[in-house]
């Protein structure tokens, strides 16, 4: 039996996007302050609070949603990547693959609703197979699309926006006139098929 264990309404997705396209992003690339004290009052700065790290650091939103500023080489480094949770599901057995699946596009289109509500309707949208699927936002963001189905919906928008990273691959949030993209999973970057 699949089970919801995370879900944030639509509308509230709606509000938290609202929230990070106004972080100032090119002051979050950089890194994450390697020292506890530091890093409290760099969160803090953009209204969040810091949770625990691990590849980069988890972080508590000023709207209750969980963060992940992920950095490949720990705290101090550059941010590489941001993802946000916005709803996670999962069953005790294998064979309810199916049925949390159906969970998952069930959520997808609720939450593809809400944000298009804040953001107007993305510029593409569609599955895994689509022959026009796009290609990823950075280098390795998806390359087992064809092998895992993942993601296995994608949707994207695109807008003027002051998220672009000073070097290294491009944000999933998205960057100045380039894609942001819609694929819930246990992220808010992507949802896997069934293995």
């Amino acid at each position: 039996m699949a089970s919801v264990i995370a879900d944030h309404p639509p509308r509230e997705l709606a509000a938290e996007l609202a929230g990070l396209l106004r972080v100032d992003w090119r002051s979050v690339w950089p890194g994450v302050p390697d020292d506890e004290a530091g890093r409290a009052e760099w969160c803090a700065g953009f209204g969040w609070r810091p949770l625990w790290s691990q590849s980069g650091l988890w972080v508590r939103t000023a709207r209750g949603g969980r963060l992940h500023l992920a950095s490949r080489a720990g705290l101090g480094r550059p941010v590489t990547r941001a993802s946000y949770t916005v709803w996670k599901a999962t069953a005790d057995a294998a064979s309810d693959g199916e049925a949390v699946l159906a969970v998952g596009l069930d959520r997808y289109a609720a939450h593809l609703a809400g944000v298009s509500a804040a953001l107007g309707a993305p510029g593409w949208e569609g599955a895994w197979d689509s022959p026009d699927f796009p290609e990823p936002l950075a280098p390795g963001r998806w390359d087992d699309v064809q092998e895992l189905r993942s993601p296995y919906r994608l949707a994207q928008w695109r807008y003027a926006n002051p998220l672009t990273a000073p070097s290294g691959p491009v944000p999933a949030a998205g960057v100045a006139r380039a894609p942001a993209a819609l694929t819930p999973r246990s992220t808010a970057t992507g949802m896997d098929g069934p293995a």
